[in-house]
């Protein structure tokens, strides 16, 4: 499905790598091998799939940062134990485990969860981008034949 976004350029790839970063099951990395294959300069390509990424990503911190009030809590029977309990677990690594935000099917609703929990914003966005940059700079060196 994804791949037609690449039709549509970098604003394609932009828009593609955003919602990838949701929970919608899209293939970022699929359409940055695609926006190269027709041709696309790499550093542009690089940037933009990171920077849309990274901007979903931060969509999903928002999303669990305002679900996090009494009226979501009580509406999933979410009492402060077992909040107390997820910070704990979470405390140790923190805003560390952004650098893994870019796993699939764990690192999105891994963010949504450090947003609930308020882990610190600016060192949680740090992590992220270096986590999605250097994911799709392996994409495109693998796709350059670097390692070849």
């Amino acid at each position: 499905m994804g791949i037609e976004w690449v039709e549509y350029g970098l604003a394609g790839l932009f828009l593609g790598s955003f919602l990838s970063a949701t929970i919608l099951p899209l293939p970022s990395e699929a359409m940055l091998i695609g926006t190269l294959a027709l041709g696309f300069s790499p550093v542009p390509v690089l940037l933009v799939a990171t920077t849309g990424n990274f901007l979903g990503g931060l969509t999903n911190y928002w999303i669990g940062f305002k679900a996090n009030n009494q009226r979501v809590l009580r509406r999933f029977n979410i009492n402060e134990e077992k909040i107390h309990s997820w910070e704990k677990r979470s405390s140790k690594w923190g805003y560390w485990l952004g650098l893994l935000s870019w796993l699939p099917f764990l690192g999105d609703p891994m963010v949504i969860v450090l947003g609930f929990l308020k882990v610190r914003f600016w060192p949680l966005s740090l992590m992220m981008l270096i986590g999605k940059f250097l994911r799709y700079l392996f994409l495109v060196l693998f796709y350059l034949g670097f390692w070849t």
